[in-house]
Parts: structure tokens; sequence; C-alpha cells
């Protein structure tokens, strides 16, 4: 098997000048140098990534330029290795070039004989310079010097005649697998130089906010993040790690929003990205988080988004959603008839009318939902699937009542198109029940509800609780923004920002490897529940549909919606 290839993106600078280099190891062709860093200076930063060293520090030396090489982890990720170069006007400690290669092989244990072999002169030449060198650093023994040359990074690669076999000193490892058949092969061709980011003490999220037709929701997200963002900050103040906050509103239906709001994310170069369901409606959000790298966390519902993470975690292994699937929604909606006192006339069963948007992690029904509702004595009379945008309303509804449905469901995400469509039902039948997916959760909607006595049920599989911490969260809010937070985005904006910075928090790191092994091994307790990614799918289990442990799960949540306000009805 191949070793990576390193790639390099530096900050000005070439050998004997300051420099400071991010070299990422992908797989590539090739073996040319990248401006300020050769082939052979390549070969050791491949060597060192293949040693398994977490840092390592020796003299470099090219044309007659002389530098002290750092190596160690990136931030940016486990394939990313950071290279610093020190000038030095010459050898170091007052050596000659000559007696910087003696005592890098005498570190490595080599005889006299062994040295002369190497350097091509006598026995004799050696045992002189070996003299001369205890002498001049003040050492009685070979071991001393030996331990002088570790101590003080005086070993010089590349080692006259290579390294072979293991030693006890850890940075002649980087020599050995440099020189290795697979890694000599792992040179690549550097991408186009980019400046460096300056390390920084901060931890830096993006949010992404959906706008236009969104807007509402996204309004929730935004001050959600930003509630989050200024606790962060105040618990840090005296000690630990602030966090400095990436807003971004994108329009997802809307490819140059979406261009741009992305852009400019990769911009401010973040460390992690939090956003609600933006990247069920445009595929290119979810296209952008399996390149982008780093923890990318959401609450897209869409089952195909799971699925995605589960069947390539190599790609995806760092998108997280925050949130159980949308399958939850059937299981609470059956859950609910089941309960239900609803009756049909005397001579058949109840019966369910559906309209639900269709696609965008929006789907009540399957082909599994008509048989499960037979056998809890409910009938489907007809199921309508809606683009975002609905035409003729009025007639839509005047065809769905016209079957006489004991329930009306209706699953859209347009907070405007969904009141719309409960104004039409309650227009023309007043008594009417119906049951809304999610959008209820958007203040907006209630708002816009026409009729107050309208007959209104609606569940979500992320929602704030009236628990302790849900109290606590909405008084925080209304505090802070003026009004009441919906009872949805707003808390899982929050939680996943005081997710993500205690995963930061706590690893210590910026690395996208470390944080994301945190989250997945990990379980957070938020407002909305508890987050534990421990499915392949990296989704949250839902209770009780997905995992019968409330304790390790986020529970269904189905509400009353009246001229009173919010009654939640049944917690799963």
């Amino acid at each position: 098997m191949r070793s990576p290839k390193p790639q390099a993106e530096r900050t000005p600078g070439t050998p004997g000048t300051p420099g400071t280099w991010d070299v990422t190891l992908t797989p590539a062709d090739g073996n040319a140098p990248t401006e300020g860093i050769s082939a052979p200076l390549l070969r050791r930063i491949a060597g060192f990534h293949a040693s398994g060293m977490s840092a390592a520090r020796f003299l470099w030396c090219e044309d007659g330029d002389w530098s002290w090489c750092a190596l160690g982890p990136s931030e940016r990720d486990r394939q990313t290795i950071t290279v610093t170069l020190e000038p030095l006007d010459g050898p170091p400690a007052g050596l000659t070039s000559r007696e910087i290669d003696i005592i890098s092989l005498v570190a490595m244990g080599l005889a006299n004989r062994e040295i002369s072999s190497r350097l091509g002169t006598s026995v004799r030449t050696v045992t002189t310079q070996v003299e001369r060198l205890l002498k001049k650093l003040d050492q009685d023994s070979r071991a001393g010097l030996s331990a002088l040359a570790v101590d003080r990074d005086l070993i010089r690669l590349p080692i006259p005649g290579g390294v072979e076999q293991r030693s006890g000193i850890r940075v002649l490892d980087v020599e050995r697998h440099a020189t290795t058949a697979t890694t000599t092969d792992a040179v690549a061709t550097a991408t186009t130089a980019k400046p460096r980011k300056a390390p920084r003490d901060t931890v830096r999220i993006g949010t992404i906010a959906v706008a236009g037709a969104f807007a509402a929701d996204g309004r929730e997200t935004a001050q959600g993040a930003a509630l989050a963002v200024r606790d962060v900050n105040t618990l840090t103040a005296d000690g630990g790690r602030p966090l400095e906050h990436v807003l971004v509103e994108v329009d997802p239906l809307d490819e140059t929003s979406v261009r741009e709001g992305l852009a400019a994310l990769v911009a401010a170069d973040v460390d992690a990205i939090t956003s609600s369901y933006a990247s069920a409606l445009s595929s290119g959000i979810f296209d952008f988080a399996a390149g982008f790298g780093r923890p990318f966390l959401h609450t897209n519902t869409w089952t195909r988004s799971v699925d995605a993470v589960r069947e390539d975690p190599r790609r995806l292994g760092h998108v997280f959603s925050t949130c159980p699937s949308e399958t939850a929604y059937q299981s609470a909606l059956l859950a609910y008839l089941r309960g239900s006192r609803t009756t049909g006339p005397a001579d058949r069963a109840p019966r369910i009318a559906v309209i639900e948007l269709d696609g965008y992690g929006c789907a009540v029904t399957d082909e599994t939902f008509e048989s499960r509702a037979r056998e809890i004595g409910w009938t489907v009379v007809s199921t309508h699937r809606v683009g975002l945008a609905v035409d003729h309303v009025d007639e839509l509804i005047a065809g769905v009542l016209a079957d006489c449905p004991e329930v009306v469901v209706v699953s859209h995400l347009v907070v405007e198109t969904a009141a719309a469509l409960q104004n039409a039902i309650t227009a023309h039948s007043p008594d009417q029940l119906t049951y809304h997916i999610y959008t209820p959760s958007v203040p907006g909607f209630a708002r816009r509800i026409e009729h107050p006595a309208a007959r209104v049920i609606w569940s979500t599989v992320t929602g704030r609780p009236d628990d302790p911490l849900g109290r606590r969260f909405t008084e925080s809010y209304a505090r802070a923004f003026g009004s009441a937070p919906g009872r949805s985005q707003a808390s899982a904006a929050y939680d996943q920002i005081r997710m993500v910075h205690a995963a930061f928090s706590v690893t210590g790191s910026l690395r996208p490897g470390a944080v994301g092994g945190y989250l997945r091994d990990s379980a957070y307790r938020g407002v909305n529940g508890t987050y534990l990614f421990a499915e392949p799918g990296q989704s949250v289990r839902g209770y009780p549909y997905d995992t019968a442990d409330a304790s390790l799960s986020q529970p269904t949540l189905t509400y009353r919606l009246s001229d009173a306000g919010q009654e939640i009805l049944t917690i799963a």
C-alpha cells in the first residue's frame, strides 16, 4: 500500500528565511517540490507522518543554507503536518558541517570504522574528529556526545548512509521511514501555495441561518446561536478558550446565496459549522459539508443524509445530525392516532389524509405507511405531495376534505404555506382536526392562523420541553431578544454551539479528528435532550421510536396549539 503524498500550503519563505508550511498528505502522483520545500525535505515530512511521532526537530541544510526544521501535527486535520524552518547563519554550536555529520553518526551508535566508511574518509581522521568534538563540547564520552546531540537538536538529516534499523533516538525514525520504498514514492506535486493562518487562542464557529422563505426559522437559529456564544464567553472570561462566531444567512433555494455564504465561512477559516435544515434544501450545502473536513452539525431530518454518512464514513465522518431522522415523525403520528379518541362513522374506520412537501426531510408517508395505519384501525384515503410553493390552495383543500377524513396531516417547512393550508382547512371545515409536522414550532406560524379555535396538533423530533433546562433557556432568550423562542430551532442551535465548543475545550485541540472523535464518544445533555452519536449514521436517536433509553436520546414531542398557546400532550 502506498503512503499518502504531501501537498503544501505555506507562508512566504524560502530556505534561509523563516517559513511555515502546512503539508497535507493526500494521494497524488509525481515527485516535484513546492516553492520553499524541496523533494528531499518532503520525503522527511512523509517519513515523520509515517513514524507516528507527535513532534520532531532536526538540522536541515540545502545549498549551503542551514535551518532548524520543526515538524508537528497541524490543528487542521490528521493528514496535515505543520513545518517550520528557522534559518541559521551556519552550523550551530560552533561546529563545522563535517562535525555535525560526525556527531549525528555517533548518536546512531556507529563505531569510528563505520563512520569512516559512510563518510569516505580514514578511521584515523574520524578518530581525531571525535576527540576534537569531545573537547569542544566538554564531554567525557561518546555517550555524552550522543545525549548532547539529542538534547540540542544537533542531528542533521539526511543522515549520511541512511538509517536502516530502529534506534532509541526518535528523530532517526523520521529518516528511516523517509528512505523506505513506500515513503520515498510518497512525494507529490504541491498545490498552489496559500497563506497559512496564524495560530489563535479562540474557537471560531460558523452558523448557517436559513433565509428567504425560511427566514423566520433562520432568525431562531441565529438568535439561539448568539445566546450560546454569549454564555460560553461569559464562562470563559476568567480562563478557557473563548469563542468567535461567524453568522451567514443563506437562502437555500438561491444558488448564488448558497455559494456566497459558504465562501464567507471558508474565508473566515471557521473550525466548525452549525446549521439547521439548510443542507436538506440545498444539495450544494451537503456537498460542501462533505469536502469541508471539519465538524458540521445540522438538524436536517432527511433520512437520505443519515444514510450517506453511514455508507461513506471516510468522506462524511465529520457530519453530525443533531436530531432524529424523519422516520420518527411517522411513528409519532401513528402513536397519536392509536391513542386518539377520534372515531369515524359506525360503518367505517376513521380516515386520514396527508399533504406533504415532496422531499427535504418532510416525508410522513412511505411504502409502509398505509399498512401501518391499517394495523391500528385507520384508513389512508389520500396523499398529496406538493412543492415549496402551493398554488390553488383552496382547490387542494376542497379535494382533500371531500373524502371526509377525521384527521388531515400537513407536513410543510415553509411557515407561510403551512399556515395558508391550515387557514383553508379551517375555512372549509371549522371543526377539522389537523396534525402538523414541525412547522408550528416557529413563532410566526401561530401569528398567521386566522381562526384561533383551529384544532391543531403537531409534533417535532427536536423540541424544547417544559423542564428546568427548557424554562431557563426560555427566560434567558426572552431577556436577550424581547420575545419567547420557538419550540425547536432556537434551542437546537443553542445546544449545537455549546456542544461543539465543549468538544474543542475538552480535547484542547482544533484538529477535526480529535473534536469529531470526542463528539462520537461522548454524550451531551442540552436543552432539547441528550445528544449521542453512537450509531454509524451519526444521528441522534429519538425516544421512544429509535431507542427505549430516554436518558440517551431526544424525546419526540407532541403539542396542542390553541389560542392559549402551546401545550405538550406527550413526550414521545
